[in-house]
């Protein structure tokens, strides 16, 4: 794997050296080698190589005497009172030295990507895979499906990224963090589509008691309906060639907006819930005929009561259900954002249904929600 070569000239030491054990003891180690300087002399004896890729991290003290020094890497000086550079056209970007070591190395990725778009040091060497929820019509529960999921992987130590493309998402009011990011990303995606991987390092919200990140949409209707398909296509390609994540979900609306189609295509699985009701299965005869491109679409029954057979007949799917969830009655009303998170009966089925789908450890034993229904009536 090749990793962002970091070169540090400063004269705080202390600094340095905190910034290095941080890089070394975190995931930055694994896309970011890092080297440090005291003196300017035995620098200048590395740097002087012309084939050498990377950052030269240096302290303002060294400023007047490098400003104008040539190099093959990426200048980037430390302030004390400089706020950070986010511009392609700055010649001498600054960083804020007194800011979250994390949001610094981030700005320094990015910075040093405007510069080199094509950076593959980041690359795993597993692809991360995409798995959109989908449903035929609402109230199918595919939001609170979908978070569940990201749970799920990421307390089994996946690294998950929750990505929701509905133009409002209930799920910003569920995850703790900074929601509403999305609107910058898609500013990104329209003035400078190459960036979109750089940039999303920033602007990704993370909930730390679930342990996975996500980007969800706020308040950005009309900027969600003016997406269009080639544009998802575009950010779903940049996250996936960062290799940061294992697993991308992809929270869809119940539409065929060309967003929402051009997911479904960019997706390596489809969870496609369906429900037990007349309505929904003429909706989803109707849906699967417009779709019939689509592979690799695992349909899975929400809201099951455990009455063995379905009233509504399912043959027009042309294959099983992969899986049956369980009706949760606690759901029937929401008052709070805790409520979601407090059936762990759901959240184990959903871990059960990921196994069906994905083979995340080799399949299940039993149905799903027969476990749940054996032991309680619903």
């Amino acid at each position: 794997m090749n990793k962002l070569e970091l070169y540090v000239l400063d004269d705080d030491m202390v600094y340095a050296e905190r910034l290095a054990v941080f890089i070394r003891g975190t995931e930055f180690a694994e896309r970011v080698q890092v080297k440090l300087f005291s003196q300017m002399e035995l620098l200048l004896q590395v740097v002087k190589d012309p084939n050498l890729k990377g950052v030269l991290l240096i302290s303002e003290a060294f400023y007047p005497l490098l400003q104008q020094y040539r190099t093959s890497l990426k200048k980037i000086f430390l302030s004390q009172l400089i706020r950070n550079s986010d511009s392609l056209e700055t010649v001498h970007p600054f960083l804020f030295r007194f800011q979250p070591l994390h949001e610094l190395i981030l700005h320094i990725e990015v910075l040093y990507s405007d510069k080199s778009p094509s950076i593959s040091g980041w690359s795993r060497s597993n692809r991360t895979r995409v798995i959109s929820v989908y449903s035929s019509s609402g109230n199918a529960g595919k939001s609170i499906t979908a978070i569940h999921m990201a749970k799920q992987l990421a307390f089994r130590g996946e690294r998950v990224l929750y990505l929701s493309l509905e133009s409002t998402s209930p799920a910003s009011q569920w995850l703790q963090g900074e929601s509403g990011r999305l609107s910058q990303l898609l500013y990104y995606l329209k003035e400078s589509s190459e960036l979109i991987g750089p940039k999303l390092a920033l602007l990704k919200s993370h909930d730390p008691t679930r342990g996975f990140d996500y980007l969800t949409p706020l308040e950005q209707m009309r900027e969600m309906q003016e997406m269009s398909g080639e544009q998802v296509k575009k950010l779903l390609a940049a996250i996936v060639d960062l290799s940061l994540y294992d697993t991308l979900i992809v929270d869809l609306e119940t539409s065929i907006h060309p967003r929402i189609i051009k997911s479904l295509e960019q997706s390596d699985a489809i969870i496609w819930l369906i429900q037990d009701d007349w309505n929904d299965a003429f909706r989803t005869k109707s849906l699967l005929k417009q779709m019939s491109a689509l592979s690799d679409i695992h349909f899975v029954m929400t809201s099951y009561r455990g009455q063995g057979t379905p009233t509504n007949s399912i043959d027009f799917l042309g294959k099983e259900l992969t899986f049956k969830l369980p009706y949760i009655p606690e759901w029937k009303m929401m008052s709070s954002a805790e409520q979601v998170w407090q059936s762990e009966i759901f959240s184990e089925q959903v871990y059960l249904m990921l196994q069906a789908v994905c083979k995340v450890t080799g399949g299940i034993s039993k149905e799903g929600a027969q476990l749940y229904l054996e032991s309680r009536a619903v």
